[in-house]
């Protein structure tokens, strides 16, 4: 993913995640100001999955990935121990708006954490 200055709404994400936030993969329609993008998302909404995440996969297909989600908004960080696919991070607000993107380098134990109270 590529840092952009505008706002990427994810259309109907909040009520998708309500909906089926128990279910392993989401499928998500992104809206970058002109350009739809497709997304299948692995759904991590417990400490468990959190704490494992995308760690001992050899590749990812494209379009594809891993949505965080908790109940409140703070500040979160992320890193990529035992994770050999370079990936992006997103960060995003309750409503689905992305607050800020990160690149983040395979097998790095350093935390990135996002400037702002981030929900998913």
């Amino acid at each position: 993913m590529r840092k952009q200055s505008t706002i990427l709404e994810i259309k109907s994400l909040s009520l998708l995640i309500l909906l089926f936030g128990s279910l392993p993969l989401l499928a998500v329609e992104a809206v970058f100001v002109d350009t739809k993008i497709n997304l299948d998302l692995e759904i991590a909404n417990t400490d468990s999955k959190r704490k494992r995440g995308l760690m001992f996969r050899d590749q990812l297909d494209q379009n594809q990935g891993m949505i965080f989600i908790w109940s409140d908004s703070d500040t979160r960080c992320m890193w990529m121990k035992n994770t050999s696919t370079p990936l992006s991070v997103a960060y995003l607000s309750k409503s689905g708006h992305i607050l800020e993107i990160h690149d983040l380098k395979p097998f790095s134990e350093k935390s990135v954490c996002s400037n702002q109270k981030a929900r998913m």
